[in-house]
């Protein structure tokens, strides 16, 4: 049976994914960006896990738009982040609802250093937000932030294999203010599928409620192990397995090299 798809960039969605890796070889390689043809280096940008400085992503600016790629877990101490599902309030915008405290701590950690980088650039190129599993959760609540605290005229959110971010008031909030915002799911991917809609934190009587932002854009891959079905590489398969979108060409981006 066919099942149609929200609107989408096929092209742009790859680009995005390809970004998204390259964030973990900039953690690997200690900062090193490998900037795609066409773009130039903004700012390589670090955040906190637990209170340690690590290398969280980057932005790059080209002639027609500007991209910032936030990374995926990689240390124990980023793990330890996305096991802290509890709940705190998402500080940056009024009434927003509540999100996962782990992923906010990360975040607000780069938060100054990447608004801080904003300033140097033009509020009428387009900016477009990505980032793979962590790295799509902290693009997330980058996109609600910018969309109402940034300069730009235009924001896009493409994610991949992000766990949800926050409650039904959160998600509310981020469909009214990011308009621009696409999902990619694998069907046999765990890392979406936590934390649990309703969740309770062990040794408490206290109940948080989680839901994923929308749009979402899924397939289906099984690999037969759990950390293969969370794969960058799989997602561009995935990816690659869908259907061109009739909302195709809608973006310019250069090639990736």
């Amino acid at each position: 049976m066919y099942r149609s798809l929200p609107c989408y960039d096929k092209q742009l969605a790859l680009f995005l994914l390809q970004l998204s890796a390259e964030t973990y070889l900039q953690y690997q390689h200690d900062g090193l960006v490998n900037v795609p043809t066409g773009f130039s280096l903004v700012k390589a940008f670090k955040g906190k896990a637990f209170g340690k400085r690590e290398w969280f992503g980057f932005i790059i600016e080209s002639e027609n738009e500007v991209v910032i790629a936030f990374r995926g877990t990689q240390s124990d101490l980023d793990w330890l982040a996305d096991a802290s599902a509890f709940q705190l309030p998402f500080p940056y915008a009024s009434s927003c609802g509540y999100v996962h405290g782990g992923f906010l701590a990360i975040y607000h950690s780069l938060r100054s250093e990447v608004f801080n980088a904003y300033r140097s650039l033009s509020s009428s190129k387009p900016l477009y937000i990505t980032g793979h599993s962590l790295g799509g959760a902290l693009a997330t609540l980058h996109a609600l932030d910018v969309s109402v605290n940034g300069p730009f005229q235009q924001v896009t959110m493409y994610n991949y294999g992000s766990p949800r971010v926050g409650d039904p008031t959160f998600v509310t909030s981020y469909c009214l203010h990011v308009r621009e915002s696409k999902r990619f799911a694998n069907t046999e991917d765990v890392v979406t599928e936590v934390p649990p809609p309703v969740f309770r934190y062990p040794f408490t009587s206290k109940t948080w409620y989680y839901e994923h932002v929308p749009a979402a854009i899924s397939f289906t891959i099984q690999t037969g192990s759990i950390t293969n079905n969370h794969m960058a590489e799989m997602y561009e398969t995935g990816i690659n397995s869908l259907a061109d979108n009739p909302c195709l060409s809608r973006y310019y981006v250069s090639p990736f090299f």
